[in-house]
């Protein structure tokens, strides 16, 4: 299969372009990706770049699939069904070949209905859905075309997104006034509140289970980082409770679902006793495992070197045909 996903990348025009030189590249080690496998993105530095790294979720072995050039500020990560990755960064859709680390330009400022990309996801039809400062647009993976699926409205400054089983779409909104998850149906691009306010502190990530939404935030009352949690709130009525904080919580960014029905959280204030800035906090970042049967976190793996700032995070599904 993933010598099949390979091959397709190489087909796209996208990916063709960029064997013929006219798009930057972005050359690391491979980077096989398995089911289960989880990516993030990491601001990295000014001297190195963004970076998009792979982790295995049973040894916590890390492995850089792409780093520089075009990834400046990576923010959101999502898989595609090809197996092609798709990073937001600085105003930018970038598309990633795991296998090779070759980066391509989908999308940018240049096409204004994209506005500001933050949060992404991929609906179960393969598009890219956009929490950006037009709303939540969907972008095609081969084009780049872009249109608007709901804009105005509840929305202040859309955040992230997570798209449930049944297709609806479910944005975390937030600006200096508003703090709130708006849900919106794909088909017609209706808003309906969810949760406003309550719980919300600084909330920065959201992913759905079933019929729970979970929200990365703290429960510091300035709401900044310190004391990081996760929110669990019933998709249908927004009634919430936190789920679990501190420990290896901090200041949690991303947070995905994994096949087994655990959540994997990137934080980038995560503390690390032994680091070697530790007098400036020791704040090397991590990847967190939670799981829902007990709550109980797992430090998957630190941030290390140039790469002490996880921010969005995503696992490896089942790719093609089952």
């Amino acid at each position: 299969m993933l010598a099949q996903v390979s091959a397709a990348l190489a087909a796209t025009p996208l990916f063709a372009a960029l064997a013929s030189g006219t798009r930057v590249l972005a050359q690391i080690s491979a980077a096989v990706l398995k089911p289960g496998d989880i990516v993030y993105t990491d601001s990295g530095d000014a001297v190195h770049g963004g970076y998009v790294i792979k982790v295995d979720p049973g040894t916590g072995q890390k492995t850089i699939i792409s780093s520089g050039n075009l990834l400046r500020n990576p923010l959101g990560v999502a898989i595609l069904p090809n197996g092609q990755l798709v990073v937001s960064d600085s105003g930018r859709l970038i598309l990633i070949d795991p296998a090779s680390g070759n980066q391509a330009l989908l999308a940018d400022a240049s096409n204004p209905a994209l506005g500001y990309p933050y949060g992404i996801a991929v609906n179960r039809f393969g598009w890219i859905l956009v929490a950006s400062s037009r709303g939540v647009v969907q972008v095609d993976p081969t084009t780049g075309q872009t249109q608007p699926v709901s804009t105005g409205g509840l929305f202040r400054s859309p955040r992230a997104v997570a798209v449930a089983m049944d297709g609806h779409i479910y944005v975390l909104d937030v600006s200096s006034a508003v703090k709130q998850i708006v849900r919106v149906n794909p088909v017609s691009g209706t808003q309906h509140l969810v949760r406003q306010g309550g719980h919300f502190k600084n909330p920065q990530g959201i992913a759905i289970l079933g019929n729970y939404l979970f929200v990365t935030d703290v429960v510091t009352a300035d709401g900044n980082f310190g004391d990081g949690c996760i929110i669990r709130l019933d998709a249908h009525t927004g009634m919430p409770s936190v789920l679990t904080h501190g420990q290896n919580l901090v200041g949690p960014l991303g947070i995905a679902v994994d096949a087994m029905g655990r959540l994997i959280v990137a934080d980038p204030y995560t503390i690390n006793p032994k680091s070697p800035d530790i007098r400036d906090g020791g704040y090397d970042g991590g990847i967190i495992r939670i799981n829902l049967n007990n709550d109980r976190q797992s430090l998957l793996t630190r941030g290390q070197d140039s790469y002490v700032n996880p921010r969005g995070v995503a696992v490896v599904p089942h790719l093609g045909p089952k």
